[in-house]
């Protein structure tokens, strides 16, 4: 049923009168139909991302960084509810 919530709320944003656009994006789409395709744009587009990440125009919002060995506390922060951005485990 949560699906059917998203078609609504993207169908919504679609017709506001600011001129924007809402769709779906899924990176896996198209996985199993056509690889050699999929492959081809998935490395395009990440390559795009990771440039847009590597020059700034683009940043991660991270909640919180914890060591590899304190993962279990991390997993209690994710899971807390109510953050904003990523949980980041180093090595």
């Amino acid at each position: 049923m949560p699906f059917i919530g998203n078609l609504v709320r993207v169908a919504a944003w679609s017709v506001l009168p600011n001129g924007r656009r809402a769709s779906f994006f899924d990176v896996w789409a198209g996985h199993a139909l056509r690889p050699d395709r999929f492959r081809r744009e998935l490395r395009e587009d990440l390559g795009t991302l990771f440039g847009l990440l590597a020059d700034g125009t683009v940043t991660a919002q991270i909640a919180a960084e914890y060591p590899l060995a304190d993962a279990v506390a991390a997993l209690r922060y994710a899971e807390s509810g109510g953050l904003v951005g990523k949980v980041v485990l180093r090595p």
